[in-house]
């Protein structure tokens, strides 16, 4: 969801309408379920996906026809569209048998409003708040004949403006995407996953890939360094934030690290890696990885321990970092760093962590 989001306030500040699409029903097997999306635009170029295949394409095609009616001052337009794949349809898919699935298809207008609105989306989900989204499609007893939508984003628990607190607070506490009535009203609700983030602190040559790789696979990322020239939008396309520190010193001062948090040290000094490793290690980080030959690690490390440290907080330190891959250009590196953030990811999530 989060390059769905992305890729409308793209379009949006091209000056172009679009239409999001959403998975809001499925039974049986269908190819993706609730909460799936994609959004589509006026040639049929599509960011996402509900599923691939046949029933992409009707979506697809009903969307582009959305965003060709003559559209009025006013709210959004939208319908439900409502799929059902045969046996032999989900058999060419690669299913054991047929279901049925229903997208919502909302149409975003190019309006100020709409920019704003998605824009503050795009904002909290890349610094890491809990978002969720809720189209609003009227009455419960006019079921599936929907012609407008009101949209309402629910940031961190909080009521949006014209949304009633309790409705906000049972959207807010929705753990699952799909259609549901409130107070008499249906909404479609989609919540957005905060992801786990991975602090690079460090901008040089390995971290380049590196944020584009840890930003690829779903991480979200943050990159820092003491030299403007190197942190910097331009050069970190990909990086949800980047920072241009005073110097190393509590440069995790102000970023939430928890234990679903990757730290990346990757400077260029040993000195800089000490004074990083040594905040690293009060923090609760999940994962703490640190770049280097096993010679510098040794003389980092008995650095610490005569500051305090012990080996078991020693031992929690990936050093050297990575996969042992024998990688040696950056881009080989960062495949290694980043396959080893993705196992890291998959442990702590399998252990409920």
């Amino acid at each position: 969801m989060h390059d769905v989001i992305a890729a409308i306030c793209d379009t949006l500040q091209q000056g172009r309408k679009l239409v999001l699409a959403s998975v809001c029903e499925h039974a049986g097997s269908t190819p993706r379920s609730s909460g799936a999306a994609m959004a589509v635009r006026p040639d049929g170029a599509i960011t996402g996906t509900v599923g691939g295949g046949l029933s992409e394409a009707m979506a697809i095609r009903e969307a582009v026809e959305l965003l060709g009616r003559h559209s009025s001052p006013g709210p959004n337009g939208a319908k439900i569209l409502r799929i059902s794949l045969s046996n032999e349809q989900a058999a060419k898919a690669g299913m054991i048998c047929g279901g049925d699935m229903a997208v919502l298809l909302e149409r975003i207008d190019d309006t100020e409003e709409n920019r704003r609105f998605f824009e503050s989306v795009n904002a909290a989900v890349k610094s890491g708040r809990e978002v969720v989204l809720a189209s609003g499609l009227g009455p419960a007893e006019q079921g599936d004949a929907v012609s407008n939508v009101r949209r309402w984003a629910v940031i961190q628990g909080e009521t949006p403006a014209g949304l009633p607190e309790q409705t906000a607070r049972r959207i807010s506490e929705a753990k699952l995407p799909g259609l549901t009535e409130i107070q008499g009203q249906r909404y479609n609700v989609q919540p957005i996953a905060v992801r786990d983030a991975a602090f690079l602190i460090g901008a040089g040559h390995v971290a380049v890939p590196t944020a584009r790789l840890a930003a690829m696979v779903g991480f979200r990322t943050v990159v820092m360094d003491d030299r403007p020239e190197f942190v910097s939008v331009e050069r970190f396309p990909d990086a949800d934030a980047v920072s241009v520190l005073r110097d190393f010193t509590d440069c995790l001062a102000g970023q939430e690290v928890n234990e679903d948090s990757s730290l990346i040290i990757v400077t260029r000094g040993h000195l800089h890696d000490k004074t990083v490793l040594a905040q690293a290690l009060r923090s609760k980080a999940g994962y703490v990885g640190m770049i280097g030959s096993r010679r510098k690690r040794d003389a980092i490390y008995e650095a610490l321990r005569e500051e305090g440290f012990t080996r078991k907080d020693l031992a929690r330190v990936h050093c050297p970092i990575g996969l042992a891959l024998d990688a040696e250009t950056p881009e080989e590196i960062a495949v290694s760093i980043v396959g080893e953030l993705i196992r890291e990811r998959a442990e702590r999530r399998r252990h409920g962590s």
